[in-house]
């Protein structure tokens, strides 16, 4: 029996096992990250994705080093949670999960993957894969100090084979203990539904092969290739039965003509209206350039739903090809088209293969006993 308790900066549950810090400090540390946050800007870089310095940290630190806790799971950290050198002084044995690069990297979050990436090489001298351009250089800065402080190996948990891969070739976490876990996923929530119940409750059409993408902001984001989906529509238009619906972002001023209808749905807040969406498309897409192990695969299988994603990084654990999707070859928009299609006309074989890879991989069961097992070994040694 585990018995679990989570530290955070800002509450926004009434959950009784959530603790967090009290109204004035999250005031104060509002005003904090406020300034830290005009710091980070005086850095320009490659990258459009959140960077974090982590200079500051938060009174976290003391609800976590004064808990009765064994083991320290730290998962999001970022916004000023915890400094680099507080998580140093936690006097608990730690496990981090990591959701994204930015542990083993400098402020960037999202790190370009070749060979000579500065988390590969250390931020020395700059190079194409290098995301600094110009300004202060927060990114070797902040690396420097994980690399002060982060002397003491802790155990690092990813999500995806891929992103343990990075973390192990890392400077920061070469010759540490990595493994990797999925991110559990509530598969009694997400499950199949009937497909016309959920098309009439979104008000999608009936009659319509429908084809989904999914992303916080939609198609603004240009690392979750949406304008690789644009292109791979197109090779489609001919068949003027596909639909393809877009959750994420309201309807723009301008669409772009793909030769089919697109649907702007915009934010979907909670997992109930989530699991519909999912189960009134007949494919999910989902054409990132680079992932870590996206929830939209993952949820969308849970529901019998097949996934049509690059064959690269984290993709390559959440699709099994032509079994539970289709894994395109990076970044063959051709390739992409036909395995939509593919994936709409062998649906029903491939959506009993992903709720069953669902249950059996990312299932709250099967997730909880392997972090069991990791926790038992850490305090054990």
């Amino acid at each position: 029996m585990v018995q679990s308790e989570m530290l955070v900066k800002h509450k926004l549950s009434d959950d009784y096992s959530v603790i967090s810090l009290s109204k004035y400090k999250q005031i104060y540390y509002k005003g904090i990250s406020f300034l830290l946050n005009k710091i980070q800007q005086l850095q320009k870089t490659k990258s459009t994705t959140l960077h974090s310095s982590n200079l500051y940290g938060s009174s976290v630190f003391d609800l976590i080093n004064n808990s009765d806790a064994d083991i320290i799971n730290l998962h999001w950290i970022n916004h000023e949670t915890l400094s680099l050198r507080q998580v140093s002084k936690i006097n608990k044995p730690i496990v981090m999960t990591l959701h994204d690069m930015w542990a083993f990297c400098g402020t960037e979050h999202l790190s370009i993957d070749g060979l000579k990436s500065d988390f590969r090489v250390g931020y020395k001298e700059l190079s194409e894969d290098s995301d600094f351009i110009s300004g202060l250089n927060l990114n070797k800065i902040v690396w420097n100090r994980k690399l002060k402080y982060w002397r003491k190996p802790f155990t690092i948990v990813t999500p995806s084979n891929w992103l343990s891969q990075c973390a192990r070739e890392s400077v920061l976490f070469k010759g540490w203990d990595v493994h990797t876990i999925p991110n559990a996923l509530d598969t009694d929530v997400f499950r199949p539904v009937d497909k016309k119940l959920a098309r009439d409750l979104l008000n999608l059409s009936i009659d319509k092969k429908l084809i989904g993408f999914g992303a916080m902001g939609g198609g603004t984001d240009s690392n979750k290739g949406f304008d690789l989906l644009e292109d791979a529509l197109k090779e489609l238009s001919v068949n003027e039965n596909y639909q393809c619906i877009v959750f994420g972002q309201s309807t723009p001023e301008k669409i772009s003509n793909l030769g089919l209808p697109v649907k702007f749905i915009g934010h979907l807040n909670d997992d109930v209206t989530l699991t519909l969406f999912y189960n009134a498309i007949d494919v999910m897409v989902v054409p990132s350039r680079q992932e870590n192990l996206p929830q939209t695969a993952t949820e969308a299988q849970a529901c019998g739903t097949p996934v049509v994603a690059f064959n690269t990084t984290g993709l390559v654990d959440a699709v099994d090809h032509k079994t539970t999707g289709y894994l395109a070859n990076p970044f063959d928009t051709n390739d992409l088209a036909y395995g939509i299609r593919w994936c709409i006309n062998n649906k029903l074989d491939l959506g009993n293969n992903a709720r069953n890879k669902a249950i059996s991989e990312w299932s709250y069961n099967i997730i909880s006993e392997k972090y069991n097992l990791l926790y038992k070994k850490c305090l054990n040694g």
